[in-house]
């Protein structure tokens, strides 16, 4: 018979991001279970996009199978991946209004520049992630209109964690969404803009990711 813990051992540090008061939730967790003991307080806290593509797209890549040295790769590209956005002009990226044709081939140069901050050969692989990012499975995406599996499955990945991670987030044309909201716009767009089955990966992910550190809500 399995005995309960009785929380004796030392506790350690943890937050929990509370998403509809954006803020952190400081918490002391059982360094034996888990479990929370006490909680010290909130502070005011916005996710940095950035880092929530890295990590969704390491989650997606393990959750596919991916070894431990191919998702590192993933995550690098994930972050590089962003990297490009101080070479398109401000007034477009943050224009609430629609963008005209002009504009929109602006954006759309985004995966090859960068792309082209990878030129060691070392890089080859995850420079066509890089570059595939925004290509769709109905052939819809660009630059170069790719269809299903001609998209490398690491870009694929990233598509769907860039995606998630852009809804999470504040725009000027747009409030951030929920968790809840964004991962019912990656599902409805499966087959599509996103690939079925790494939409699906995420969503196992993150409810395996739920389940495993849920604690007691503070809403």
């Amino acid at each position: 018979m399995r005995m309960a813990c009785d929380h004796s051992a030392s506790l350690s540090g943890g937050a929990r991001f509370l998403r509809k008061a954006g803020k952190l939730q400081l918490l002391l967790v059982c360094d034996i279970c888990g479990a929370e003991r006490a909680r010290l307080g909130r502070i005011e806290y916005r996710p940095d996009p950035r880092r929530l593509v890295v990590e969704v797209a390491a989650q997606i890549a393990r959750e596919l199978g991916l070894g431990a040295a191919q998702t590192e790769r993933v995550r690098f590209a994930a972050l590089v991946c962003g990297m490009a956005r101080n070479r398109i002009d401000p007034a477009i990226l943050h224009r609430r209004g629609p963008l005209t044709a002009a504009e929109w081939v602006e954006i759309r140069r985004q995966p090859e520049l960068a792309a082209a901050l990878l030129n060691d050969a070392t890089m080859d692989d995850v420079r066509e992630w890089v570059l595939c990012h925004r290509e769709r499975p109905d052939g819809s995406g660009y630059p170069r209109g790719l269809v299903g599996e001609q998209i490398p499955l690491e870009a694929r990945i990233i598509a769907v964690a860039d995606a998630y991670a852009a809804m999470m987030s504040e725009r000027p044309y747009r409030p951030a969404r929920g968790h809840a909201e964004a991962a019912e716009e990656l599902l409805r767009c499966a087959g599509t803009q996103f690939d079925a089955a790494v939409v699906e990966a995420f969503l196992r992910a993150t409810l395996e990711r739920d389940l495993r550190f849920a604690m007691p809500s503070a809403n």
